[in-house]
């Protein structure tokens, strides 16, 4: 009985690829209602449906296909662009890594779970760095590097968007969709300069810049009171050691943050003190609370003995700390 069901799953995929969904949803039902444990044909009938903007039976065809043993990967993948078709990002973000969990090395998961994160402006950064990883482990896959792009040019990343989208239209020269965004993104970099960042790129770095500025006050507020307490009589040599070691890790938050950024969305951190008066106050006052930590940390290790500096940086890391916890987020 397998060989019937493989042979009809074999015509439907090349139904598909031949671009007629429709028929191979139509030769699939009843072969599925005669086999309904074959998990792969369950999956293809879902991408059927998927290909004939189908999503609802697509997803309750996936769904299928997650209860019986198969290729519970694809499964995910299916199931995540059935929810994306419809609207719920979140599910869709879940199955979609669930699906890069089971097939870490598997270029389309990656894809999709790029895709899903794309969905909200904040995921932006992330969905370009697994579009990119895709691209990796699929040097030859259009698909890779036209989500590359899609996530570059809502990022405001034109030379990234620009290249992907070129390597995109050179491995599949028919790509319509493609060359529009191609040619959107060369008016864009030959057009006026943007002078301030565009909304969604301006929500990504805002999404990532208060829960980096909230670790810089744990750190910053904790760590500036137990020095301060450890401090007292007289300051010894090794507390500059842990001072330093402070700084370090502050520094390191810092890093991780404009480093895991993407061209525009590290532009716009960059830029956000300008246009945000509360991310102005922080940034000043951790900056000068590093800086007195800095030296302190150097005035200990060469025989100083007053506190005086870490009572400065402790106060500046509570008024950043106070306004992060005011007003994070908005």
């Amino acid at each position: 009985m397998s060989e019937p069901i493989a042979a009809v799953v074999a015509r439907a995929a090349d139904l598909t690829a031949r671009g007629l969904p429709h028929q191979a949803v139509a030769l699939l039902r009843p072969a599925l209602a005669a086999n309904p444990l074959h998990a792969e044909g369950w999956c293809r009938l879902a991408a059927a449906h998927l290909d004939a903007d189908e999503p609802d039976p697509a997803l309750d065809a996936a769904k299928r296909a997650l209860v019986l043993d198969g290729d519970h990967a694809w499964a995910q993948r299916l199931t995540s662009l059935a929810l994306t078709e419809l609207g719920r990002h979140t599910e869709a973000l879940v199955a979609a890594r669930e699906c890069v969990r089971r097939r870490p090395d598997d270029w389309r998961c990656r894809v999709v779970l790029a895709e899903a994160l794309a969905a909200d402006a904040a995921g932006l950064p992330d969905a370009a760095r697994e579009a990119r990883e895709a691209t990796r482990l699929a040097p030859t896959e259009a698909r890779a590097y036209q989500v590359l792009g899609d996530a570059a040019l809502r990022l405001g990343d034109w030379g990234a968007a620009e290249r992907a989208y070129r390597t995109a239209l050179r491995l599949d020269p028919d790509a319509a969709d493609v060359r529009a965004n191609l040619a959107t993104v060369r008016r864009r970099r030959g057009g006026a300069p943007v002078t301030a960042p565009a909304a969604d790129v301006l929500g990504a770095a805002r999404a990532l810049v208060w829960p980096a500025l909230s670790r810089l006050a744990a750190l910053l507020v904790t760590g500036c009171l137990v020095l301060t307490l450890a401090a007292l009589p007289r300051p010894t040599p090794l507390l500059g050691w842990f001072a330093a070691a402070l700084v370090a890790a502050c520094l390191a938050v810092v890093a991780r943050l404009l480093l895991g950024a993407r061209g525009g969305v590290r532009r716009a951190l960059l830029g956000l003190p300008r246009h945000r008066p509360r991310i102005a106050v922080v940034v000043i006052a951790f900056g000068l609370a590093l800086v007195v930590l800095s030296g302190w940390s150097v005035a200990l290790l060469l025989g100083a003995g007053t506190t005086q500096p870490l009572v400065l940086a402790l106060l500046c890391a509570l008024l950043g700390g106070a306004v992060v916890v005011l007003g994070g987020g908005r």
